[in-house]
């Protein structure tokens, strides 16, 4: 189950692909979500110290332009980068740098590394391991 207080700053000059972020992170459980256009609109935002993010998704297009240090967050995912610039300023606890827009696969997995889905009690069997072991061995 996610973290449902977990905030997440999304940074993107384009409408449409802020949309298609938040709508995947929507999907995967979060909600406490703020889209954004600009690097100073981040900048402004993440200076907030009485609520700062837990996370911030940002298109590396938009560090090009500011190549500044990366505002105080706790996590960054950085798409379409081409390394731009070396991240300045104090470090993220997570940084991940992807090279084209993240989907749902590589969303999921960086807020797994985030926000861990809780242990399930019990061993989890995959299911063509489960089929694996209902069929008799050959030669015993």
């Amino acid at each position: 189950m996610p973290n449902k207080a977990l905030t997440i700053l999304i940074a993107d000059e384009q409408h449409l692909q802020r949309l298609y972020i938040e709508k995947m992170l929507n999907q995967l459980g979060y909600h406490r979500i703020v889209p954004v256009q600009t690097f100073d609109e981040v900048q402004i935002l993440a200076a907030i110290p009485a609520e700062p993010f837990d996370v911030l998704i940002i298109n590396a297009g938009l560090l090009v332009q500011a190549c500044e240090p990366q505002p105080q967050v706790r996590h960054v995912l950085v798409y379409d980068h081409l390394d731009p610039c070396a991240p300045a300023g104090a470090a993220p606890t997570v940084l991940v740098r992807l090279p084209g827009v993240p989907d749902n696969v590589n969303l999921e997995h960086f807020m797994d590394i985030i926000d861990p889905p809780a242990a399930a009690t019990g061993l989890r069997v995959l299911p063509w391991l489960r089929e694996l072991s209902r069929q008799p061995v050959a030669g015993i």
